[in-house]
């Protein structure tokens, strides 16, 4: 004798209309609001290749700079000449030797102020920057006639 709990896959019945799927049936409709119209399928599109990394880099290569960056880099820059003069300042007080300091200082000099597009922030980089030089003009000076004598 054999006892099963499930009934067979080709007796299942239902008491439920079959929906049509001809499109004829009304679209999903909101309590309160107006039913819309079910959208149509649109045809098949082509498919378009996706893009390599070297489009999509030149792409990001053709973007404009965005003026917080700039802005953002300029103040990293004016803090780093800054920190850097603050170094060489406690290194004159404290009589230590001052040479790996103005290397640091002249490096960051000779690279070219990049423009922020906010003219005070230039103003005061180009101030940083001249008072940066100055300072190593004077140390540099100083060392030549030190080793002159």
């Amino acid at each position: 004798m054999r006892i099963t709990t499930t009934p067979p896959v080709g007796a299942v019945q239902t008491s439920q209309p079959v929906a049509k799927t001809d499109g004829s049936r009304q679209a999903f409709q909101l309590p309160g609001r107006p039913a819309e119209e079910p959208r149509k399928a649109d045809g098949a599109r082509p498919m378009v290749a996706p893009a390599g990394l070297e489009t999509l880099l030149a792409v990001q290569g053709m973007v404009p700079e965005d003026r917080r960056e700039r802005r953002r880099r300029a103040l990293k820059r004016g803090t780093d000449s800054l920190d850097m003069l603050e170094d060489l300042k406690v290194a004159l007080l404290s009589g230590e030797p001052v040479p790996a300091v103005l290397l640091k200082l002249r490096g960051l000099t000779a690279m070219k102020p990049e423009a922020s597009g906010d003219d005070g922030l230039d103003g005061v980089l180009a101030e940083i920057d001249l008072r940066a030089q100055v300072e190593i003009a004077k140390r540099e000076a100083r060392e030549a006639a030190r080793l002159a004598t």
